[in-house]
C-alpha cells in the first residue's frame, strides 16, 4: 500500500510539472515592477470618536512622496483663513458636513463632495454645530509646504 501512494504522489508530481511546463509563461511590460498595494485601515490612524470622546480636529498623514501627500483631515470648528501660495488642495468630504469659505464664497460641502481649492486662494473651513465635525480626505499634487501657508488672520474668528 505504501509503495502504492508513492508511486501515486510521483506521478501527480509530475503531471502538475507537465501542466507547468505546458501553461504559456506570462508575459510582462518592460515597464511593469513587483509590488503589494499599502492598505491604510482608518480605525489604525483615526482616533475612535465615541460618544464619550471629544472631537478635537487634526491631521493624519496616510501616504507622502515627494511628488504628492494623502492625509486625513478632521475639522472641529473654525480654521483660520489661510492660502498656501505653492499648491492647490484637493478635499474629499467622508464624514459630516462643513462649510468651505474659498474667495469670496461660502458653500456647504457633504459626504460624497469633492473640493478644489486653486494655489493662492484664501480659505478656510468652518463646522459651526458645537461638538460635530467633519472627515476629511485630503489628496495635494504637488505637495504644499506648511511653512510657506499664509496666515490672513491670526486667530480663529
Amino acid at each position: 500500500m505504501k509503495t502504492i501512494l508513492t508511486a501515486f504522489a510521483l506521478l501527480v508530481a509530475i503531471a502538475l510539472r507537465v501542466a507547468a511546463a505546458d501553461a504559456p509563461a506570462a508575459t510582462r511590460h518592460p515597464d511593469e515592477r513587483d509590488g503589494n498595494a499599502k492598505i491604510v485601515h482608518r480605525a489604525d490612524v483615526v482616533p475612535d470618536r465615541s460618544a464619550n470622546t471629544t472631537a478635537r480636529g487634526g491631521l493624519w498623514p496616510l501616504y507622502a512622496t515627494p511628488e504628492a501627500h494623502l492625509n486625513y483631515f478632521e475639522v472641529t470648528g473654525r480654521t483660520t483663513l489661510h492660502f498656501h501660495p505653492d499648491a492647490e488642495h484637493r478635499l474629499y468630504v467622508l464624514e459630516g458636513k462643513v462649510l468651505v469659505t474659498c474667495g469670496t464664497n461660502t458653500t456647504t460641502a457633504t459626504v460624497g463632495d469633492f473640493i478644489v481649492i486653486p494655489r493662492g486662494v484664501r480659505h478656510c473651513y468652518d463646522v459651526p454645530a458645537k461638538g460635530d465635525r467633519v472627515l476629511l480626505l485630503t489628496f495635494d499634487a504637488p505637495p504644499f509646504d506648511p511653512r510657506k501657508t499664509v496666515n490672513i488672520e491670526t486667530t480663529k474668528q
